[in-house]
């Protein structure tokens, strides 16, 4: 990242959270963020990629600051957002924003939109109630909805249209970051590409820096600068993403690949590589290299010593052992 100003870094992240017993699981530690660190740099727009449960929401809510890390790090502008004043920390929530996962659950019922997209700007203490009125009416219509929708309630938008409401919301402030929490995932396939193309429209017109976390690699193919791929809460490649697709370096990353429609990650004459079984259990992480129970080109070594996360050409880390045998780095 020689260069680049990061305006957001994280070091060695770990979160782990006690389960209480039932009748279906025991007691236990869940580890959700395994030493995990990561750079935004200003202007970027980075994805983390993973399947359901491999701790990536949790890693965009530390990002954001809304769960505080175990151990490790997250840092604005290189000031460690836990150690800040009052006055920093406010800064610092006024530009940092997040869209959540879900549409439907992430807005109040009970509130009209234009008093939710409106909201960081009252908690901010932001201008009078007219001039947030007026800001939000014009955030509005950027994100593609009217002034005259601001006294509805969010049972009377589409899901698309919710989350544009979410979007407006992450703006108000006027933000430098935006985390974007699987911001399509819950969506029709025929709103998801507006959703994205909204988005992109959104990091140039407020110059922002992105981080999209989503399981779906194409998503990411399309909007992101680098992309980080997440495995039972570790993270284990990263790169830039033109290199990652074209030569991902991690057995892992492969598979998610194959799955996406239409992409090759193998020379001409091979098969893809799909995964069948189920991902481990974060409370029980396999020994050595987490992924060697579903990995084919697993070996006694994979079993026994976790890989480092090393850079294996500039810019591209990955976890792998045998990276260089595999995929002829």
């Amino acid at each position: 990242m020689t260069g680049r100003q990061n305006i957001l870094d994280a070091v060695a992240l770990k979160k782990q959270f006690r389960l209480k017993s039932s009748q279906t699981a025991p007691t236990g530690m869940l580890t959700a963020v395994d030493n995990v660190s990561l750079e935004l740099s200003r202007g970027e727009t980075l994805g983390i990629a993973g399947e359901s449960g491999c701790g990536k929401s949790t890693l965009g809510k530390m990002l954001a600051g809304l769960i505080k890390p175990d151990s490790g790090t997250v840092r604005y502008l290189g000031s460690p957002i836990h150690e800040m004043s009052p006055s920093d920390h406010k800064v610092f929530r006024r530009q940092t924003q997040m869209i959540f996962q879900d549409p439907f659950s992430s807005l109040n019922p009970r509130m009209r939109v234009g008093d939710i997209i409106a909201e960081p700007l009252l908690v901010s203490g932001s201008g009078s109630s007219t001039s947030r009125r007026s800001e939000v009416e014009a955030i509005m219509t950027t994100v593609g909805l009217t002034a005259e929708q601001y006294n509805r309630f969010p049972h009377e938008f589409s899901g698309g249209q919710r989350q544009r409401i979410g979007i407006a919301r992450a703006l108000a402030t006027s933000p430098g970051i935006v985390i974007a929490d699987e911001p399509v995932s819950s969506l029709d396939i025929s709103i998801q590409a507006q959703i994205i193309n909204l988005l992109q429209s959104m990091k140039s017109a407020y110059n922002l820096s992105l981080v999209i976390i989503s399981h779906d690699l194409s998503v990411l193919r399309h909007i992101c600068d680098r992309v980080s791929v997440m495995y039972l809460g570790a993270m284990i490649e990263s790169g830039a993403a033109s290199d990652l697709f074209r030569r991902c370096l991690h057995p892992y990353t492969e598979a998610l690949i194959s799955a996406i429609p239409g992409m090759r990650t193998r020379e001409k004459g091979q098969k893809n590589f799909l995964l069948n079984d189920d991902i481990p259990s974060p409370l029980a992480i396999p020994s050595g290299c987490r992924f060697h129970p579903r990995c084919r080109y697993v070996r006694d070594r994979c079993r026994h010593e976790a890989p480092a996360l090393d850079e294996k050409n500039v810019g591209h880390h990955a976890a792998c052992h045998f990276s260089s045998e595999i995929y002829g780095v």
